[in-house]
């Protein structure tokens, strides 16, 4: 008995197994979470035979893979799919890449429209900057190579269209407070606070964050929101209970000129004025001997950022290495630095004068569209800038970049970019430069980044889910809430019922084994001895065998070749024999 039952399994189209393999992995604890919206399809091509939809699918699914193991656990199912498809042929390879082939216009559509909330970006490298860009740790030359990455970070709608200037869109992110001598880092560990009451004035807005695994948001200047599960910390930094996984969406508010702060406590002020010993001496010098000619506090910030205006600073973004002590050699030897090295300086040298400062790490500007009118931020638009702590003003915006390179804030970066030589530019910013002075670029980039925004915003909440909660509703009222359940264990049954039936013939050999024969047949129509509807193969050679006698012989081999094909018991016709058979016919009916 066992062995009548294993034989009839080998029997069978050996589709099945693997079909039944697949069909259950789907739905393993691993993929619990995943996107089973799209693995359900997926599955039910698996039954039909249809191959290239199923494999969209499992691409599409796969851009939901949240680590490293569900990742593997994707590629699993993507071989186990390639093998099913390539079972009985000559060249599976050839065959596995060719699906890939026909299948890959369909994963780009897909993955215009669903990527937007998928969790398709890698965990952090080992240098430990997150998968954004923005890292708890600035050292020089940290913010510049961001400037040829073209990823998304984060999209931002205002309400009531309102539209704010560049020099405005500073999206604060992290406080890095600790200064080591050669970086800057976030202390730790963060101090919640209640959040103030939003003032009429209020700027209102969304922002759709891209995951970065990371428990900080971004917002502008006094950011605040009233959302579940995110708070506010004592450094103005919004903060999520859970680091971001996928596109995570919140509404926040903003006072661009809030009121008077409160006194500085003795312990933020300790942090914010501490330098390590021995750190820049040159530095230290220089800014004591320029206190004695400012005391103000107010005039001798302003003469700082003159320094930089004044003075022959060069702002690039490929600076020359810096030693240990990296602020002297910025200021007295190679002035030539980006962002985060006039930033560094500045709050190095505002701390040098007893006057409270820490950077601050995040974006500045973006690109707006105006089909959806929303700004969208990306990489190459890191920015660093500082905070200085002021007696009945609180902490002040300032940022040494728009002293030395007003362009890059008031333009963009891009703006700034096309006023480097060209040889000196990075390859991927040169390329993303090239393309924006192609005529009709821009605004097709536009659309298509507004489909796809537009597509996150209807079909995906806050959390960067798919939208169902109407769905789930409207079948718990009718008591219907474990439907999708009985559904997904009646596919699985179906599966398995299939493949326990023992369907005879090899599926993948009858298949190759008429393909060549339906294109002999279409042949055969525009001679009007096409097959007819109803008539079987053996019958529809013997027919045509009775019109054309000389090719009889031919043609009655030809169906017993067939059929033998067909049921496993012969090898099936090469392919050149349709074609020489068919020449032959249309030369005897003409003549």
């Amino acid at each position: 008995m066992v062995t009548v039952a294993h034989k009839r399994w080998q029997d069978q189209d050996p589709v099945i197994p693997a079909s039944l393999v697949l069909a259950v992995a789907l739905i393993l604890p691993p993929l619990q979470t995943q996107a089973w919206w799209l693995l359900l399809p997926c599955l039910i091509c698996v039954m039909l035979g249809w191959r290239v939809p199923a494999l969209v699918l499992m691409l599409g699914a796969s851009l939901y893979a949240d680590s490293w193991v569900s990742g593997i656990y994707f590629l699993l199912l993507l071989l186990l799919l390639l093998t099913r498809s390539s079972v009985g042929l000559d060249h599976p390879l050839r065959r596995a890449g060719l699906s890939l082939v026909q299948s890959a216009p369909l994963v780009i559509l897909l993955a215009l429209l669903v990527a937007g909330a998928s969790d398709r970006l890698p965990d952090a490298d080992r240098s430990g900057r997150a998968p954004t860009g923005i890292s708890e740790r600035m050292a020089p030359g940290t913010v510049s190579e961001l400037v040829a990455d073209s990823r998304l970070a984060m999209q931002v709608r205002f309400d009531n269209d309102i539209r704010l200037p560049a020099d405005q869109l500073y999206w604060r992110g992290l406080v890095l407070e600790n200064f080591d001598g050669q970086a800057w880092s976030r202390a730790m560990p963060p101090e919640f606070v209640l959040d103030a009451d939003p003032s009429p004035d209020s700027i209102r807005y969304q922002v759709s964050l891209e995951p970065h695994r990371q428990i900080w948001l971004f917002g502008l200047h006094q950011a605040r929101t009233s959302q579940a599960g995110i708070y506010l910390d004592n450094r103005d930094v919004l903060v999520a209970l859970e680091p971001v996984r996928q596109r995570k969406r919140y509404r926040v508010y903003s006072d661009l000129q809030p009121d008077i702060a409160p006194l500085l406590g003795d312990e933020e002020r300790r942090r914010n004025l501490a330098l390590p010993p021995h750190s820049n001496p040159q530095t230290q010098t220089w800014v004591k001997a320029l206190q004695a000619r400012y005391p103000d506090a107010q005039t001798l910030t302003q003469a700082l950022l003159s320094h930089f205006n004044q003075q022959a600073f060069y702002y690039t973004w490929t600076p020359p290495v810096t030693g240990e002590h990296s602020v002297d050699d910025f200021l007295f030897s190679t002035r030539q630095g980006f962002c985060e090295h006039y930033a560094a300086a500045l709050a190095f040298a505002l701390r040098v004068a007893g006057i409270p400062a820490r950077v601050v790490a995040g974006y500045q500007g973006g690109r707006y569209n105006a089909l959806t009118g929303h700004w969208s931020v990306y990489q190459y638009n890191a920015h660093a800038w500082v905070e200085a702590w002021y007696p009945q003003q609180g902490w002040v915006q300032l940022d040494p970049t728009l002293a030395i390179a007003p362009e890059r804030i008031e333009g963009g970066i891009d703006a700034w970019l096309a006023t480097v030589p060209e040889e000196q530019l990075d390859a991927r910013a040169r390329l993303r430069l090239q393309l924006a002075a192609i005529p009709g670029i821009s605004d097709t980039l536009d659309a298509l980044e507004a489909l796809e925004y537009t597509w996150d915003q209807t079909m995906f909440d806050d959390n960067g889910d798919l939208r169902t909660e109407q769905v789930t509703q409207w079948l718990e009222q009718r008591g219907l809430g474990n439907a999708p359940l009985w559904l997904m264990a009646l596919l699985l049954l179906g599966v398995g019922l299939r493949a326990m039936a023992g369907k005879p013939a090899v599926a993948a050999t009858t298949v190759a084994a008429l393909k060549p024969y339906r294109q002999f047949d279409r042949q055969l129509r525009k001679l009007g001895l096409g097959r007819l509807p109803g008539e079987t193969i053996d019958t529809h050679l013997h027919r045509v065998a009775r019109q054309c006698p000389q090719q009889s012989q031919d043609l009655c081999r030809l169906a017993q070749q067939l059929s033998s094909a067909v049921y496993g018991q012969g090898q099936m016709p090469a392919p050149d024999v349709y074609q020489v058979l068919y020449r032959a016919i249309r030369t005897a009916l003409r003549t």
